[in-house]
């Protein structure tokens, strides 16, 4: 099996590669090689038989390729043409290796909603952003809602891996939206700090819902080819948020995912949605991302 082959959105990313399919095939084709990039970086980053160090060499390395625009990776060498192609911002690109060295850290431990804000936009939000180049996006609130989506999305990855991030000394849910601060090996032995967790996990999600709700403004304003596949992605991925709170956010035994009849009946709802959802922004959440975003120089 190739390396492309194993790092492919049909294998790693069932949900989004089931969302995908709407796609014209051309766009299907570059997303693909979008997602193959970053999988291929956050694989660095998640890399338990090499030293952080060495992956924050690597990462290094991928950053200084792109700066010069050469490489010796396949992988890196289609992202680049991609870039090229798109005219994607180096600096989009930096945000989102910076965000997965940032996982590389001895300990992770988001303290509060503003870090979380730069993390979930570095690794998720840019990715957005890159998907809106690829689709010819030149409306400034569509990045922004693009932006949002991702934002809402790595908060739902987050509320899902829980267990494994913990395992793995590293904890995202804000110290501001914990009951319980204190060491993350007492939180899996115990059952009661489980319960805890669980608990503000569910604030947490309902506040996720919000995101989602405020990306729905970009994508009923996308052209019907996009907004379609991008409508189907957003509703799976906010169901898996509902599927964790349905199941009391016990996210310790099982990891939480739909069924392919949940995704066919949850896309029908999608396409409902489409058509008749009406308006519904937090105008809190855009003037915070708005504020953030300008200091980062990206709206």
């Amino acid at each position: 099996m190739k390396i492309n082959d194993q790092l492919s959105i049909k294998l790693r990313a069932k949900t989004f590669y089931f969302a995908s399919i709407f796609l014209p095939r051309n766009t299907r084709k570059d997303i693909e090689s979008l997602y193959t990039f970053c999988r291929y970086l956050d694989d660095i980053g998640d890399e338990k038989n090499i030293k952080k160090k060495e992956s924050i060499k690597k990462l290094n390395e991928i950053k200084n390729d792109i700066k010069k625009k050469k490489t010796k990776s396949l992988i890196v060498s289609n992202f680049i043409n991609l870039q090229k192609r798109y005219k994607i911002n180096n600096q989009i690109v930096f945000h989102l290796i910076e965000g997965i060295k940032s996982d590389l850290y001895e300990s992770v431990n988001i303290k509060d909603d503003k870090q979380l804000f730069i993390y979930c936009y570095s690794v998720a939000g840019t990715v957005g952003f890159m998907f809106c180049k690829i689709i010819n996006v030149t409306d400034k609130e569509l990045y922004l809602r693009a932006i949002q989506l991702g934002i809402g999305m790595q908060r739902t990855n987050i509320s899902r891996d829980i267990k494994e991030d913990l395992e793995l000394n590293r904890i995202y849910l804000p110290k501001t939206k914990r009951k319980f601060k204190g060491g993350k090996k007492k939180i899996l032995e115990n059952k009661f700090l489980r319960l805890s967790l669980s608990h503000d996990l569910k604030v947490f999600l309902l506040e996720t819902d919000q995101y989602y709700l405020n990306s729905w403004e970009g994508i009923k304003k996308l052209p019907l080819k996009y907004s379609l596949s991008v409508a189907i992605a957003a509703e799976l991925y906010q169901r898996i948020g509902f599927k964790i709170i349905k199941n009391n956010c016990n996210i310790w035994e099982t990891r939480i995912h739909l069924k392919l009849l949940e995704k066919i009946f949850y896309s029908f709802i999608a396409i409902f949605k489409l058509v008749f959802s009406k308006r519904n922004i937090d105008e809190n959440i855009d003037n915070k991302c708005n504020i953030l975003l300008k200091k980062l120089k990206i709206l």
